[in-house]
C-alpha cells in the first residue's frame, strides 16, 4: 500500500474551479455555489514495482470523496521518451492490470480520482527490467530472488532443511527426507515411498494401477491383480483361492474335495471322482470312468467293452460265447452260462438239456454203474454198491467213481463236482509302484503279487485310467504293458492311477487300480523353445487360363506345404521334452492353415491361396507356435512367421 506523500508522487493536482466544473458537470458548480473538499486517496496497491520486460501485474487504488467516483490510469517514462509506457486492461477501473513494455527503464504509473470536489492523483515509479541483484547470486527480486540479501537463496537454489523457501517457489523445505512433501501424513523418513504423491504412503489402500501405494515393497498386493501366493496366477487370472501355493488354473485335481485347478468342479479326473455320471467312480469299482456304459453291475453290451466290469468283454451279451463251449446265443446255446450246454453236446443228467433239443436227460442211465451213489438220471433204479440204497440222479460220467454232484474238484482236467466248471478259477490282480514316483524319473509298476488259486500261468495287461490334464501320455507310453512289470516316465506331476488286469486263459481278473502321486522336481529348469531357421518369406507364380476372349478364366492354386522344424529346442535339465502346435492366419487372402505334429519335434504346415491373371497378386501372412513342455510342467513357446505371395501368370 502506497500512502500519499510528495507532491511528485502523490500529485495532487489543482485546477480552476471552471475546469473542474466542465470536468465533472457538478450542479453545486457555479457563482454562489459551495466550495466542496477534492477526494482523498487513502491507498494504492501494487502487485510489485519491479518487474521485467511484457510482465503484468495487478493493481487497485482506494479513495474517498463526495459524490461519485470516477478514475483514470496513465504510465509514462521518467525519462521523457515517447515509446509506449505499457497498457491497461481496465484504464477507468479501480482495479486493473498493467503489462509492461518490452523496453527497460524506469516507468510512472498513475491514478487520478475525480469527485464532485475535484481531482486527486497518486503515482509510483515502477522499474522495468532485471534490476540490481543485490546479493550477487544470479537473481535479481524481478527475476524471482525471494531474498535479495541472501546469495544461497534464489529460483533453482538446493533446497535444505532450514525452514526457509531456499529455491523462491513458494515451499519450505520441500524434497527433504523429513518433511511431508505432498501433505499425505508420512515424510520420506516415515516411510513415504512416493513423497510427490499424496495417494502413496505406509498403509494406504492398495489399487491395481502397477504402482506400490501401501509403500511395502509389492504392487498391486491385496488386489484381485496381484498373485499373493506366488503361484503364478491373480485372481483376476483365474486362481480361485489366492492364499493357497497348491490351487490355480495350472494345478493338478488331486482327490481332496477341493477345486486345485480352479474350474469349478471338485475332484474331477481322480479315482473318487465320477467323471461320466453313471454314478460309480474307479474307487467304486468303475473300470473306464469316461464311458457311462460301464459301471459294475451295468448290461453287457455287444460293443467290445467290458460294460459291468467284471474283467470279461461282452460276456453275457447274445453275440458272445460267455462259457467258451463255442457257440453264443446267437449261434444257439440255450445256455450261455453252461459250457455243457450247446447245440449238439452230450447229454448230461444234470437237469438242463445240454444239447439244446428242448429235452431235458433224454436217454439217460437210471443205474449207479459206478457205485458212487449217483446214477445218470431218471429215478435211480439201483446201485452196484450194496452202501447206495437211495441212488441220486445227477452223475455226468457214471463210469468213474470220483466223479458225481458234490466231489471234490482235482486237477485232473475232469468234471468231478458235474458243475461244468472243471478244475478252473479265476485269478486275481495285485499290483504295486516300485520306489517313489517322481517327475522325469522312471516308475516302475510290478504285479509279482498276482496270482491264480489254480497255478495257471497268468498274462498281463496294464493300462492308464486317471492322469494330470496337462500329461500327453497314452497306453503306448508304458513299457513292458503286457509283462510283469512295466515302467514310463511321467510328463507332469500330479495324481496318476495305472490300472492292472491279468489272465489265466479262461478267465480274466476285474482291474486292480494302483493310484500314486507324482512329486514335482525343485529346482526345475524350464526347457527353451527354438526353431531350426527364423521367419521367411516365399512366393509362386501360379498358371492361369485364358479363355477366346482373350480374359481372364480363372488361375490355379499355390497351395504351399511346409515342415518346421522345433529340434533345436532344448532343457538343460536334460529332461525329456515333448512338442505341441498350433497355426494361425494373421492377414492376407489366404485360408486358415492346418498343421500336423508328426511326433519328432517338427510338424508340417499347409494353406491355401488364390489369386486373379497377372499382374494381380495376393499376399498371406502366417503365423507358426510352438509350445515345449518338459516333464515337470514348465513350458515354453517360440514362433515362426511365413510371408507368403501367391502371383498369377
Amino acid at each position: 500500500m502506497i500512502a500519499q506523500g510528495d507532491a511528485r508522487r502523490l500529485g495532487l493536482v489543482g485546477l480552476s474551479l471552471a475546469a473542474l466544473c466542465l470536468f465533472l458537470a457538478s450542479p453545486s458548480c457555479g457563482t454562489g455555489g459551495v466550495s466542496l473538499a477534492p477526494p482523498s486517496v487513502t491507498a494504492l496497491h501494487i502487485e510489485t514495482t519491479n518487474v521485467t520486460p511484457g510482465l503484468t501485474i495487478a493493481m487497485e487504488v482506494e479513495a474517498v470523496g463526495a459524490g461519485s467516483l470516477s478514475y483514470q490510469w496513465d504510465a509514462v517514462w521518467e525519462d521523457g521518451r515517447d515509446s509506449d509506457a505499457g497498457e491497461f486492461t481496465e484504464p477507468t477501473s479501480a482495479t486493473t492490470t498493467w503489462t509492461a513494455p518490452f523496453e527497460e527503464g524506469m516507468v510512472e504509473l498513475s491514478v487520478s480520482v475525480l469527485a464532485a470536489g475535484g481531482v486527486s492523483t497518486m503515482s509510483i515509479p515502477v522499474l522495468v527490467g532485471a534490476g540490481v541483484d543485490a546479493d550477487g547470486d544470479g537473481f535479481a527480486v524481478a527475476e524471482g530472488d525471494c531474498d535479495d540479501a541472501n546469495d544461497l537463496i534464489y529460483p533453482g537454489a538446493p533446497e535444505v532443511v532450514d525452514s526457509i523457501d531456499n529455491d523462491c517457489d513458494g515451499e519450505i523445505d520441500e524434497g527433504s527426507e523429513d518433511v511431508d512433501d505432498d501433505g499425505d501424513g508420512y515424510s520420506d523418513l516415515e516411510g513415504d515411498c512416493n513423497d510427490s504423491d499424496d495417494t502413496v504412503y505406509p498403509g494406504a489402500d492398495e489399487q491395481v494401477n502397477g504402482a506400490d501405494e501401501n509403500c511395502n515393497g509389492l504392487v498391486d498386493d491385496g488386489t484381485e491383480a496381484y498373485d499373493d501366493d506366488g503361484d503364478g496366477f491373480s485372481e483376476d487370472a483365474g486362481d480361485c483361492d489366492d492364499a493357497n501355493t497348491s490351487i490355480h488354473p495350472a494345478s493338478p485335481e488331486l482327490l481332496d474335495a477341493v477345486d486345485n485347478d480352479c474350474d469349478g468342479i471338485v475332484d474331477e479326473n481322480t479315482v473318487g471322482y465320477d467323471d461320466d455320471s453313471d454314478g460309480y467312480t474307479e474307487l467304486d469299482g468303475d473300470c473306464d470312468d469316461g464311458d457311462s456304459d460301464s459301471w459294475p453291475g451295468a448290461t453287457e453290451l455287444p460293443d467290445g467293452e467290458d460294460n459291468d466290469c467284471n474283467g470279461q468283454i461282452d460276456d453275457g451279451s447274445f453275440i458272445s460265447d460267455d462259457d467258451g463251449d463255442g457257440f453264443s446265443d446267437l449261434a444257439g446255446d440255450c445256455d450261455d452260462t453252461n459250457p455243457y450246454t450247446y447245440p449238439g453236446a452230450e447229454e448230461y443228467a444234470d437237469g438242463h438239456d445240454n444239447d439244446c433239443d428242448s429235452e431235458i436227460d433224454e436217454g439217460m442211465d437210471s443205474y449207479d454203474d459206478d457205485g458212487d451213489c449217483f446214477c445218470e438220471g431218471g429215478a435211480c433204479t439201483g446201485s452196484s454198491s450194496a452202501g447206495c440204497a437211495s441212488p441220486q440222479p445227477g452223475d455226468c460220467n457214471d463210469d468213474d467213481v470220483n466223479i458225481y454232484p458234490g466231489a471234490v474238484e482235482l486237477d485232473d482236467g475232469q468234471d468231478n463236482d458235474c458243475d461244468g466248471l472243471g478244475y478252473t478259477s479265476p485269478p486275481v490282480a495285485i499290483g504295486s509302484v516300485l520306489g517313489t514316483a517322481q517327475a522325469c524319473d522312471t516308475v516302475t509298476l510290478t504285479a509279482a503279487n498276482s496270482y491264480d488259486p489254480d497255478g495257471d500261468t497268468l498274462s498281463f495287461t496294464w493300462f492308464f485310467t486317471t492322469m494330470p490334464p496337462v500329461s500327453e501320455q497314452s497306453d503306448d507310453d508304458l513299457v513292458g504293458r503286457y509283462e510283469m512289470e512295466a515302467s514310463f516316465v511321467p510328463d507332469a506331476a500330479g495324481y496318476w492311477a495305472i490300472a492292472l488286469q491279468v489272465s489265466d486263459g479262461t478267465y480274466t481278473s476285474a482291474p486292480a487300480t494302483v493310484g500314486f502321486t507324482v512329486t514335482a522336481r525343485e529346482d526345475n529348469t524350464a526347457p527353451v523353445a527354438a526353431f531350426v531357421g527364423s521367419n521367411f518369406s516365399d512366393s509362386l507364380v501360379t498358371t492361369c487360363t485364358i479363355d477366346s476372349y482373350s480374359a481372364c478364366a480363372g488361375c490355379d492354386a499355390c497351395e504351399p506345404s511346409y515342415t518346421l522344424d522345433a529340434t533345436a529346442s532344448q532343457d538343460a535339465d536334460n529332461d525329456p521334452i515333448w512338442f505341441s502346435w498350433s497355426a494361425e492366419k494373421l492377414s492376407g487372402d489366404g485360408t486358415t492353415p492346418s498343421i500336423v505334429d508328426n511326433g519328432n519335434g517338427t510338424a508340417t504346415v499347409d494353406f491355401s491361396m488364390t489369386t486373379a491373371c497377372a499382374p494381380d497378386s495376393s499376399t498371406g501372412f502366417y503365423q507358426v507356435e510352438v509350445e515345449v513342455h518338459d516333464c515337470n510342467g514348465a513350458t515354453d513357446s517360440s514362433v515362426l512367421q511365413i510371408n507368403y505371395t501367391c502371383t498369377g501368370n
